[in-house]
């Protein structure tokens, strides 16, 4: 039945009909011809005739008709073989119409109707295959395309809402850092100016007693304005970066991914450059109560003290791998950034519990998280990784020397190294 199988709907329809119309005709032909055969059996009228053939001759007798129940006999007969090939006929119709659903209707009907179903409960991992060419064959195809279309387009949803969760992560995960400097900056503002209107009135005691001896007036003007300049440095900071955070949203706002942030290298002194790092460093870690080691380091090939860098990246991996540091830090932590060979490399050191195996193993993973902690998105070391790879580094963690106190003891990590190397040229 497989050619019947593969041909279209219309001439399927007419060739099982033909055939089962053949089939009928010859079945009606030969039931009106036995149902005649068996007539012949009873006489007609009370005469019977019957032909006897023998070896050497044929006998043909005449004997008188049978009762009552051979014409009865007679008389079904005659109306079966009216209503027999009717029958037949009838029967060949619903053959015709059996036939043509279970070959061509039932399996590709059956088929859509599943896939439609699976299709209404968000399922489209599966696959509609076509078991003819036929018309609905190719209804089959053009529904297995229409899945694989819906499938793609789902996938690109999806894969456009992971975009968009990791760029809100990333958002919400790097405004946190400028937002502590800021914190920070205005707390030192506080404080000096609260240092200044406490010691505005013992100031005027002395200043009047200086004033009758003659002496002390130089002194106190240079410490006016170490006041003034220190307010100044602490106002100077939170502008910059305030701007900086303005700068940020608008580029995350005008982004879709973060793979789209452009890197934007500007000349910036060296020295310059490394204080405002080491006091933004400082500023991270002065509610963690640890100590903060900052080292800095320049070759001669950039002994003119100006390097190209997208300060604001550099800041932004500075403050990510500092703050890590600082969350799994047990006392201390190190800093040290190098300028050789036109690349600059941030290494941050700790002494916490290191690296999980499973990170180490796997790779840096967005929202992998070292611990469980609800208050993070476990995005810093990605960012990084991704900065650092657009401004033409990359990025490596490890952990620090293993420390085994016997040959049979099981050595453990005594903190985690993370360097950031970026391109200066």
């Amino acid at each position: 039945m497989e050619w019947l199988r593969q041909m279209k709907l219309k001439k399927a329809l007419f060739t099982i009909a033909f055939l089962n119309i053949t089939v009928a005709l010859i079945l009606s032909l030969l039931a009106i011809w036995g149902c005649a055969e068996l007539r012949s059996y009873f006489a007609v009228d009370g005469i019977g005739i019957i032909m006897d053939a023998q070896p050497d001759q044929i006998v043909v007798r005449q004997m008188q008709g049978g009762g009552a129940g051979e014409k009865t006999a007679a008389d079904i007969l005659s109306v079966v073989q009216i209503l027999l090939p009717i029958v037949i006929y009838i029967c060949a119709l619903f053959l015709s119409a059996s036939l043509f659903y279970r070959l061509k209707l039932r399996e590709p009907i059956e088929a859509l109707s599943k896939g439609a179903d699976r299709i209404i409960d968000n399922d489209l991992d599966f696959e509609m295959t076509a078991g003819s060419e036929d018309e609905l064959g190719q209804l089959c195809t053009a529904f297995e395309t229409m899945r694989k279309t819906l499938l793609a387009n789902n996938r690109e949803l999806w894969r456009q809402a992971e975009e968009r969760r990791r760029l809100n992560a990333a958002f919400a995960h790097d405004l946190r850092n400028p937002v502590t400097v800021l914190k920070g900056s205005v707390k030192l503002a506080k404080h000096t100016v609260m240092d200044a209107a406490a010691d505005s009135e013992q100031q005027r005691e002395e200043r009047e007693q200086r004033e009758q001896k003659g002496q002390g007036k130089q002194k106190e003007q240079r410490e006016q304005k170490t006041q003034r300049e220190q307010l100044a440095g602490h106002l100077q900071r939170i502008e910059d970066y305030t701007n900086r955070i303005e700068q940020y949203v608008e580029t995350m706002s005008s982004i879709q991914k973060l793979e789209q942030i452009e890197i934007k290298k500007e000349p910036a002194a060296w020295h310059s450059l490394m204080q405002e790092l080491e006091q933004m460093i400082r500023l991270v870690g002065a509610d963690c109560q640890k100590e903060i080691y900052f080292q800095t380091s320049e070759s001669t090939d950039n002994a003119a003290g100006d390097i190209l860098v997208d300060k604001a990246i550099l800041f932004q991996i500075a403050e990510n791998l500092v703050s890590n540091a600082l969350r799994f830090a047990v006392h201390k932590i190190t800093v040290c950034c190098i300028a050789s060979d036109g690349n600059l490399s941030f290494t941050v050191t700790d002494d916490g519990c290191g690296f999980p195996d499973k990170l180490l193993q796997n790779g840096i993973q967005p929202f992998q998280k070292g611990r469980e902690d609800a208050g993070h998105f476990g995005m810093g070391l990605y960012l990084c990784e991704l900065l650092s790879k657009k401004h033409g580094g990359s990025l490596t963690i490890q952990n620090n020397s293993m420390i085994q106190h016997s040959p049979t003891a099981q050595s453990s990590p005594t903190g985690a190294t993370v360097c950031a190397v970026i391109k200066i040229q």
